[in-house]
């Protein structure tokens, strides 16, 4: 049986940060997932042009949402959560406009609708889940198996920046009780640490990742990251563009650090196999060199300024931080093995090459 998952994103038109792109790309292409729905969590300092905001005007990613359901062959049912932060511990955004609570009570209404707990995955703020608990606590905590929550520092008093964009929203998720799967995006040396054992960062190049996928798919990328303005958003799905801005495009860098939380939710493990590094399925990986990665049982309280603390915990607990083996060599074995699942995408029912 599939894993029912509800993808929380803060996902735009054009990129704030693609790694975005990346994360739903990596959801839609493991097949154990049921995809029930993409909520988009939005900031509004990012909707709009400076001085109003914080650079250029963006949409919120409601087209790559279509554009990528289109290349899948299938319906991914999407909505807009809540633009501004929390104004209090407790906040149900019942204030908000009507459709910045769409998010919210789709989140309410997937939940309520799965035949079994669904888990939600997490890479921007806790504000759509927050809220959601904050006006049903009780469907939440049994309707919810587990959050993928990609956020926070596991030392330090960093100021990451997935908890800043909702302080108080991570503040009321930590507190809500709610099975929490915790990927820290930072550590005591900040959020671009490659080696650490709690570190989930990561990075590579463009064309490391993008080597070979299949044309539509790489499409999708071109139009997201060339921030392209065509309003023919699927035929723009069906042309091939090169030259010298995508290939300037392609040696750029993407900072990643959602991924590891994706593979691990749909029960994989980063493993060696003669073809090279790929994520595999944890019962065909026994015979596999792995990396080594694991969730250990914590311990967890969070301060008033939202900083968390924690410690091991040699007895069952409802929270559970990420830990794998140091080295800087994770990378690079992440690197391949994503850009192997994106080379095996499936698009309209079949591999497109």
């Amino acid at each position: 049986m599939k894993i029912p998952l509800i993808h929380i994103t803060d996902l735009y038109h054009p990129p704030q940060d693609p790694d975005d792109h990346f994360d739903l790309a990596t959801v839609a292409a493991l097949h154990e997932y049921d995809l029930l729905g993409v909520i988009l969590d939005v900031s509004e300092r990012f909707l709009h042009a400076a001085p109003r905001g914080f650079d250029i005007s963006r949409d919120p990613g409601f087209v790559p949402v279509v554009q990528l359901a289109s290349l899948l062959g299938r319906t991914i049912t999407a909505a807009l959560g809540p633009a501004e932060p929390l104004k209090h511990s407790g906040d149900t955004a019942s204030d908000r406009q009507p459709r910045e609570k769409a998010g919210i009570e789709l989140l309410l209404s997937l939940v309520r609708s799965s035949k079994q707990p669904v888990t939600v995955s997490v890479v921007g703020s806790a504000r759509v889940l927050a809220a959601a608990f904050n006006l049903e606590p009780d469907l939440l905590r049994g309707g919810i198996k587990a959050v993928l929550l990609n956020a926070g520092t596991s030392a330090g008093g960093h100021d990451e920046w997935n908890v800043g964009l909702d302080r108080m929203a991570y503040i009321d998720l930590w507190r809500s009780g709610l099975p929490i799967h915790w990927y820290p995006c930072a550590n005591e040396k900040g959020a671009f640490d490659e080696a650490h054992q709690r570190g989930t960062y990561w990075r590579a190049t463009h064309g490391e990742l993008l080597h070979d996928i299949p044309a539509q798919l790489e499409a999708w990328f071109r139009y997201a990251l060339t921030g392209s303005n065509r309003g023919d958003i699927l035929h723009a799905l069906d042309e091939g563009g090169k030259g010298y801005v995508w290939e300037n495009i392609l040696h750029e860098k993407r900072n990643m650090w959602s991924t590891a939380s994706l593979i691990a939710g749909a029960g994989r493990m980063l493993a060696r196999t003669p073809g090279g590094w790929r994520f595999v399925a944890s019962n065909e990986a026994q015979d596999s060199e792995c990396w080594p990665m694991s969730l250990e049982p914590i311990a967890a309280g969070i301060s008033d300024a939202g900083v968390v603390d924690w410690q091991p915990s040699t007895e069952p607990a409802v929270h559970r931080i990420f830990k794998r083996q140091e080295g800087r060599g994770y990378g690079a074995a992440m690197t391949e093995a994503l850009n192997a699942l994106l080379r095996a995408m499936e698009c309209h029912g079949e591999k497109l090459r």
